[in-house]
Order: structure tokens, then sequence, then C-alpha cells
């Protein structure tokens, strides 16, 4: 008779998990290439275990070993501004939700990058798109405005350019 095998989680300390993820998710908001990690890390600060400690102990030693990688800008001629969006339509199993993100670029420089799971459950794929376009239009007329504030005002339209993956169920 063969056993199911069973396999028990077992909880880490969950002060030093909760400092150290913390601690990263600062770091992300300039480290862009640890931020997908550091979000799916900081789902699990409530009831943390060995295994997900093991993640954020990876992710630390990858920013250990990438200490003199990062952004690099450079001067293009221009400062239009750009940006994309992208859905992913219940591409989270767990949650059964959409994820929408978005790129924007200010002369060819990437500037902002968002990746989120969407609040509501949408019923069409077209509803999901929807709410990834409004979410990329938000950050778009926010940076005009910015721009403009700093002195840079935009001369012309700005792109937005959508593309979406469609996950069957």
């Amino acid at each position: 008779m063969l056993r199911k095998q069973m396999r028990f989680e077992v909880p880490t300390n969950k002060e030093r998990y909760q400092r150290s993820v913390g601690r990263l998710i600062y770091l992300s908001l300039t480290r862009l290439d640890i931020a997908y990690a550091v979000s799916v890390a900081s789902q699990f600060m409530h009831s943390p275990t060995d295994d997900y400690m093991a993640a954020v102990i990876c992710i630390l030693s990858y920013l250990t070993s990438a200490s003199g990688r990062g952004l690099l800008f450079k001067k293009h001629g221009h400062l239009d501004l750009e940006g994309y969006t992208g859905v992913d339509y219940i591409g989270n199993i767990t949650y059964k939700c959409s994820t929408s993100r978005y790129f924007t670029f200010v002369g060819s420089n990437l500037v902002t990058w968002h990746c989120k799971k969407q609040n509501v459950v949408s019923r069409f794929f077209a509803e999901c798109e929807y709410i990834g376009i409004a979410q990329g239009i938000c950050e778009i007329l926010w940076l005009r405005w910015l721009l403009t504030e700093i002195g840079f005002k935009q001369r012309t339209a700005t792109k937005l350019h959508c593309d979406s993956n469609v996950h069957s169920m």
C-alpha cells in the first residue's frame, strides 16, 4: 500500500522575514530587476515558512552578485513620452485574476514600470484589457503633468501601445 506523502510547511522567524522583505521592498523602487520577486515574497508576510525565507535569501544573494548592474540612461535628443500596456487574462491561477502591466519611456529611457493583479475579476477579456489601458493612461497623464511642471512640455501626442496575452483556464 502506497502512502501519500504529506509535506509540512515549517514556519520561519516572522520578524526576520518581515524585516528582510521590508528592506527589499524599499530597494525594489530603484532595482526593477527584483521588483516582481519581491512582490511575490511580500504576499507571505503574515505566515512565512522556511521555503519563502529561502526565496528571500536567493534574492539577497542575487543582489550581492549583481551589485555593479543598474539602469543606464542615454541622451537620445528628444524627450518624447511613450507607453506600453499589457494584460495577462486570468494569468494568476492561484487568485483567478488578471494581471495588468505598463511601461513608460521618456526619451527612449525606461522611467516607470508597474505590474499588478487587478482589483476586480473581469468576466471578459476586453474588460480586463480596458482596465489595463486605463491604468497606463493614468500613468501617462501623470508623467505629462510632471514633465510640464519641471519645464519639459510635450509638443506631440503620446503613443500608447497595447499588447495582451490570453490564457485559457
